[in-house]
């Protein structure tokens, strides 16, 4: 009886021990984050994403030859080891051994990763049909420029892939962050076979994608895009990029409070136990339209310098100084643009006379009819005082239309305005983005500004501060666009979540060395 009883404890206990090693086995814990987007991505293709979210989406399905790690900082990724040459020109790269593809929801792909990726990517960078954003980004690799134009045939581009594991990177002239830009979309490695068996649609469909991330596509749909990865114990392997469909009366605040989603961009100073990691993306610039009364130099020289002396508004956690249309932390090529390019804030002077001049030139004694086109999320209290300023120093009064925020930007966009308060903004990690439109415009047709845009984008390193700053310049010298000051914002992030890269030039978030800490 007792052998019989110590059996059953024994089968008991083995079907105990069996149950927790079946337990193990089975799917391990998701850890999710979730990012409220605007648009939900339409566009895998990592050489031509742009918008925010594609962006970030390419970001976690593609691996490059080096990755971001959470400080910003380039670590391998695809790439081995490399080599450069002792005049910065001849970049020599090893990849790693075993690179693979993955298909929809982490299938294995029939299609090789090698070198000769990374060459038809670069290749499709600079073919115009791409229409790449990331071209001007690496114009320092050998005929770049004149690829794409077509004055050169695609082979002729600097990179070459001497057997399946070694690519070499030729530049025109030294790139001191060239590995940095290596961490870019347009960067990541695209299989030509593959590419010419979607026929046009590549990145289009869970069909045409074929990725080498540390994710994989999970679910594309209407509802959002689902990204999955075999990350381990508290790291982060769901990633859930969707629209706030369901809680869209909520702050920022309130949304990772109640689990809507793990981090949302906050624009309010209220106070929160949540981590918050503070930017700003944002200048108020005033704009006037040239083709109106405000051609004249001297008017709008005359109501910037009274602008400029005008008191921020009132709420300083929210609003801070500018030096210029750019604002402060944002980076060129490795340098700290505002640090080294200085103050881009016209230097106006005897504000009276230069009123008096317009007036001359208008053949006037006053100005009368005068508007100032305004989005509802201004600052009422700023605007009303600027007006007053006017009104006092030059007998001006503008009448101040104020109009939803979607009803100002189709506005402001199609020129229907004699001077504007807008909120500038960076839509992408690079200065340039923020002045491009004002080039080639009916409204901007100023042919010196748009022949410094394009010196800016053909330079690299702090030649490429000193040339944007020159295109920044040549707006504000003119008062053609007038910074005032800098909207302060935040990402509020769960507090549970640590390794989190963001940049907020974009924004781009990655959680590839994100955990949930225990």
């Amino acid at each position: 009886m007792a052998k019989r009883l110590l059996s059953i404890l024994l089968s008991m206990l083995l079907l105990v021990s069996l149950s927790a090693t079946l337990a193990g086995c089975g799917k391990s814990k998701v850890n999710s984050f979730t990012w409220f987007v605007d648009d939900i991505p339409t566009n895998l293709d990592p050489q031509v994403a742009s918008d925010s979210a594609d962006v970030i989406a390419c970001t976690h399905l593609y691996d490059g030859l080096f990755r971001k790690d959470a400080d910003g900082t380039p670590q391998n990724a695809c790439c081995a080891n490399y080599t450069v040459s002792s005049d910065g020109l001849t970049y020599t790269f090893t990849l790693e051994s075993g690179l693979t593809y993955q298909e929809f929801k982490g299938g294995a792909s029939e299609h090789p990763l090698t070198a000769q990726d990374f060459v038809f990517a670069f290749r499709r960078v600079f073919d115009a049909a791409t229409a790449s954003p990331y071209a001007s980004s690496f114009a320092a690799i050998e005929n770049g420029p004149e690829v794409l134009s077509g004055a050169q045939p695609a082979t002729a581009l600097g990179v070459s892939a001497p057997d399946n594991t070694t690519l070499v990177i030729r530049l025109s002239s030294p790139d001191e962050n060239f590995l940095e830009k290596l961490t870019l979309p347009g960067a990541m490695p695209c299989n030509e076979a593959f590419f010419n068996s979607t026929k046009g649609s590549y990145g289009l469909s869970k069909n045409t994608v074929l990725t080498n991330g540390p994710f994989y596509l999970y679910n594309w749909t209407e509802s959002g895009l689902f990204l999955r990865s075999g990350a381990k114990g508290n790291a982060i392997n769901s990633l859930r990029l969707v629209q706030n469909t369901d809680a869209s009366g909520m702050s920022p605040q309130a949304l990772v409070e109640n689990e809507k989603c793990t981090a949302a961009l906050d624009t309010s100073s209220e106070p929160t136990a949540l981590q918050e990691i503070s930017y700003s993306d944002t200048t108020w610039c005033l704009v006037f339209n040239g083709s109106s009364v405000f051609s004249s130099t001297s008017l709008r020289m005359a109501l910037a310098a009274d602008a400029q002396k005008a008191d921020m508004p009132a709420d300083t956690t929210l609003y801070t100084a500018v030096d210029g249309i750019i604002p402060r932390g944002v980076a060129v090529d490795g340098y700290d643009y505002r640090t080294t390019a200085g103050s881009a804030r016209a230097s106006l002077s005897d504000p009276k006379a230069l009123f008096t001049q317009a007036l001359a030139e208008a053949g006037t004694e006053n100005l009368k009819g005068l508007r100032i086109l305004v989005p509802e999320s201004a600052d009422a209290a700023y605007v009303q005082a600027l007006n007053s300023l006017w009104q006092e120093d030059y007998s001006l009064f503008f009448s101040i239309d104020t109009v939803e925020d979607e009803t100002f930007w189709q506005r402001y966009n199609s020129g229907d305005y004699t001077m504007a308060l807008v909120p500038l903004s960076l839509s992408q990690s690079d200065p340039l983005s923020m002045l491009s439109p004002f080039t080639d415009t009916a409204l901007f047709p100023d042919v010196s500004f748009s022949g410094l845009m394009r010196q800016a984008a053909s330079v690299s390193g702090k030649a490429k501060c000193d040339a944007i700053y020159q295109a920044e310049r040549r707006l504000t010298d003119s008062c053609e666009v007038v910074p005032l000051y800098a909207q302060e914002k935040r990402l509020l992030v769960d507090p549970s979540i640590v390794g989190l890269r963001f940049d907020p030039y974009g924004p781009l978030i990655d959680v590839t060395g994100a955990e949930i800490k225990q």
